[in-house]
């Protein structure tokens, strides 16, 4: 049975969107241009004030953005071009999902850009557990792909640390949950054809990929930056 896509499948979408139509971050704040609900004019980032809005975060993505919660995504370490898409995506409710559109509604411009910059200064949670084996496999698979069958490794958009890119909107994967990574990978794996280009990077690859493959890839990012077989996660 295929999977419904869930909210988290719905930023990527976002991305090209909001770059095509033309996302802003302006010198001073101001209404967003007509027609453009994913539009942000603000000054310049202050991680500071980030900070201080973080305290309605924390119950969900926990201090620092290290997420207890396996079915949550850990925000700390994020990009923060990503991050901000996220949060304008929850309050124009182009993003499902109750709790965060009621939260990001209350958000301004400069709230969205501050707190994604806090969330960029920080590093992501710790490691996860992983069996050694298994992100072996999942590491090999990360940086190589399958080139015999066309799939792209994942590196060469995610970066050799799985950090991302600022300036392309591509997100951090590392360490978060297995349980949400498998999951987000699923959900990829079944969505229909996006038609953009990100987004259907995602849906091509993971389409390809098998079950041991996806869980593979899952044990080693959740895990990446280590290499021991039973990683404890401190911050759990």
């Amino acid at each position: 049975m295929r999977r419904l896509p869930r909210a988290a499948l719905w930023l990527p979408v976002l991305t090209l969107s909001a770059l095509a139509v033309g996302l802003t971050t302006a010198q001073s704040q101001g209404a967003a241009p007509a027609g453009d609900p994913l539009a942000i004019q603000a000054g310049p980032p202050d991680a500071k004030r980030g900070e201080a809005l973080t305290q309605t975060c924390q119950g969900c993505h926990g201090p620092m953005g290290h997420s207890k919660d396996e079915g949550k995504p850990s925000l700390g370490g994020q990009v923060p071009s990503y991050l901000t898409l996220q949060l304008a995506a929850f309050r124009a409710k182009l993003r499902p999902s109750p709790v965060m559109q009621a939260i990001a509604a209350r958000l301004t411009d400069q709230n969205i850009v501050d707190l994604a910059a806090y969330y960029g200064q920080q590093t992501p949670r710790d490691a996860w557990e992983a069996n050694a084996a298994l992100r072996a496999k999942g590491q090999q698979f990360y940086n190589s792909g399958a080139v015999e069958r066309g799939v792209t490794a994942c590196v060469v958009c995610h970066g050799v640390d799985g950090r991302g890119n600022n300036a392309l909107h591509i997100a951090s994967i590392t360490h978060q949950s297995p349980k949400y990574t498998l999951e987000v990978l699923h959900e990829f794996k079944s969505v229909p054809d996006y038609h953009v280009a990100y987004p259907n990077a995602m849906h091509i690859v993971t389409a390809k990929m098998t079950e041991d493959e996806l869980s593979a890839v899952t044990a080693y990012l959740s895990s990446m930056g280590t290499n021991s077989m039973n990683m404890a996660p401190a911050s759990k």
